[in-house]
């Protein structure tokens, strides 16, 4: 039985990591090293732990922005120059996209590479329990990470949990599990990741402890919500949300702005993706920019530019209207991953995929949402879902001293509380992945139906709780696709 060959190359796998990789691994020339022969120390197996994290950065960016943050009720007209950034904005993309292609793709090429690891690790008699254990859990979050995108995208998906020992297994064809059994594992891996991963990353940029706390939280109230509906994890997704503001270990930073425009974690960062400074990877300037050069497919709905609270700092500095470049005046776009020196300089051919801006995937900001939210549900607008809220809130006044900038709020009712804490999530949180899939849980996709109305190819409808199966994936796999476009 021929065993999976690992190219290994310490150099190339930390850069990737670092870097965020959109190449398959490669090296020349290529050293082919048998797994057997490599694992003799903690380092080898700590290496390929790290190895899991290359295909994360090739999850964001076009193809999954175009699917998490395009197709939502915020984002406006989109540049066509992306050949299919516009028919996805009219609902009418194919199962041959990119964006849909991709996804699928990228998050199975994660559960891979933690099969392969985490059976490797099953079998080290060289590791201690504790060493065995937290790279167990590390490997196990990032498999989570990728079925908790699958599940949220496509429904129904194959569950794969074993390393593949022969490469014919890679033609072997598995069914598509019910979402019930995927939400499953994707709580098994995280709850043994939580208990396991140390309490400090051993690099900036890999999970720790308070990461799977905090994935926690966002799990629960994503089941708690369409299509599962398992509301009794709204006091999961609460207490796991209060564990990580509670633990002393992460602070807001008063000034909105200061969150973003970083090539590091801040006070309130839980878990972002970097990148190497000068060397740069993030691709979200590309797609957000409205400058000459730049085929944006996230900028700012009119609807949602006139939303914002009065004295809303994430209006003021993170919308920029009729902004005067020296290729004239600009269509709105968001600010939040716009190096506006780039564009003010005219350096934009030069440095359009340089940006080295760090992208958040948990920050303590959504964790006081998440604990607003789940209290809401479960009890009303108590008082501790108003002070998790309005402690957002008060971080977005442009002036702090002055109540009426983005007031607290008070008097709610369960509806309307939890309107406003939906509208508090697309302003806080716009461009970071999570819009369409707030907009599938809580089941207000008609809002996009309500904003694009006639610029619209297919009306909104119940089919667009998943994307389609990737047309290769049924070919090859022979499992059903999801309800069609009509």
């Amino acid at each position: 039985m021929k065993k999976i060959l690992i190219i290994i190359t310490q150099a190339i796998l930390l850069v990737c990591f670092l870097t965020g990789c959109k190449k398959e691994l490669e090296e020349n020339p290529r050293t082919f090293v048998n797994p057997d022969v490599f694992y003799t120390s903690f380092a080898s197996y700590d290496l390929t732990v790290m190895g899991v994290y290359r295909t994360i950065p090739n999850t964001l960016g076009y193809s999954g922005w175009l699917t998490r943050e395009s197709f939502s009720d915020i984002i406006g007209t989109v540049s066509g120059a992306y050949e299919q950034g516009l028919p996805v904005y009219q609902n009418n993309h194919q199962p041959f996209f990119y964006n849909v292609r991709d996804q699928w793709n990228n998050h199975y090429f994660i559960v891979k590479d933690a099969n392969f690891i985490l059976k490797k690790l099953e079998e080290s008699t060289i590791l201690s329990a504790t060493q065995k254990n937290a790279l167990i859990g590390e490997a196990r979050f990032l498999r989570a990470y990728a079925y908790f995108n699958l599940v949220q995208l496509y429904g129904d998906v194959p569950l794969r949990t074993t390393a593949l020992e022969d490469l014919s297994e890679a033609n072997l064809r598995i069914p598509r599990s019910p979402q019930a059994d995927v939400y499953k594992l994707i709580l098994e891996d995280l709850v043994f990741a939580e208990a396991n991963l140390p309490d400090i990353a051993p690099k900036v940029g890999r999970v720790y402890k308070l990461v799977a706390t905090a994935y926690l939280a966002k799990v629960y109230l994503t089941m708690a919500g369409n299509p599962i509906n398992q509301t009794q994890y709204y006091t999961n997704a609460r207490d796991k949300a209060l564990a990580v503001i509670g633990s002393g270990k992460f602070l807001l930073k008063d000034d909105y702005a200061q969150v973003f425009h970083n090539t590091g974690y801040t006070s309130e960062s839980i878990w972002e993706q970097t990148y190497i400074v000068g060397t740069g990877g993030n691709p979200l300037m590309i797609n957000s920019a409205t400058a000459p050069g730049y085929t944006y497919i996230l900028t700012p709905a009119p609807w949602f530019i006139t939303s914002f609270p009065v004295g809303d700092q994430r209006k003021a500095w993170g919308v920029k209207e009729n902004y005067a470049a020296p290729s004239g005046t600009l269509a709105p776009f968001f600010t939040k991953f716009v190096n506006l020196a780039w564009i003010d300089n005219s350096t934009i051919t030069a440095n359009a995929g340089r940006l080295d801006y760090t992208i958040p995937f948990l920050r303590l900001a959504e964790m006081y949402l998440i604990a607003a939210e789940a209290e809401n549900e479960l009890n009303g607008p108590t008082a501790i879902a108003y002070q998790n809220i309005n402690k957002i809130r008060w971080r977005a006044r442009v002036n702090k001293a002055d109540p009426t900038n983005v007031p607290d709020l008070t008097g709610l009712s369960k509806t309307t509380f939890r309107d406003a804490v939906l509208m508090e999530r697309k302003w806080e949180l716009h461009l970071e992945g999570n819009t369409w899939y707030d907009l599938k849980r809580t089941n207000t996709l008609s809002r996009i139906q309500t904003v694009r109305g006639a610029a619209l190819v297919r009306p909104i409808g119940a089919y667009n709780n998943t994307w389609y199966i990737p047309d290769l994936e049924i070919q090859n796999n022979n499992i059903p696709q999801n309800p069609a476009y009509q």
